[in-house]
């Protein structure tokens, strides 16, 4: 595993299904944070995807996210193209990034199947000690408030906040 002060540009990635499994769950929000540590320089990407069958009331109610709000969003194949050229090769930050990784290699293997990837879950386990390493948790560790768990770009955020700190601390151990 890269270790995370290693990495000074990155995009951090966090989406939303329909559930667990890519071959039978659909992705229904991606977001993401492009982040240059040297220049400071950030922008994010966000987008619905829209939902071929239909949205779990479980899921709706965890994420806030309505078939509404998936009308008329541009289809999966169509986002996963727009943030694969939104990250432009760079390497993905992601927490519990097999999650995510699994749904984006079953969209687009052709670009994400070797992408370089840095789980946030794993270097959270690795560097800390906690009771859990849910997102919440660590997130409160650090002091990072998650004003809207479960939605795509806000946890983009939460992870990205989590990651500086966990940098800081591999940084400090070398």
């Amino acid at each position: 595993m890269t270790a995370p002060h290693e990495l000074h540009e990155f995009v951090v990635v966090d989406l939303e299904t329909t559930g667990f499994s890519p071959r039978t769950c659909q992705i229904i929000e991606v977001g993401a944070v492009r982040v240059d540590m040297v220049t400071g320089a950030r922008a994010s990407f966000s987008s619905f995807v829209r939902c071929e069958a239909a949205l779990p009331y479980h899921i709706s109610r965890l994420t806030g996210i309505s078939s509404d709000m998936l009308e008329g969003a541009p289809e999966g194949a169509q986002v996963v193209a727009e943030l694969a050229g939104f990250i432009r090769g760079l390497p993905i930050v992601a927490y519990n990034a097999g999650f995510d990784m699994s749904f984006l290699r079953a969209a687009a293997p052709e670009v994400f199947e070797t992408h370089p990837v840095v789980c946030a879950l794993q270097a959270a386990r690795r560097y800390l000690r906690l009771p859990d390493y849910k997102l919440a948790t660590v997130a409160r560790h650090f002091g990072v408030d998650q004003t809207a768990a479960h939605r795509a770009l806000d946890d983009c955020l939460t992870t990205l906040s989590i990651f500086e700190g966990i940098r800081a601390i591999s940084g400090a151990r070398g």
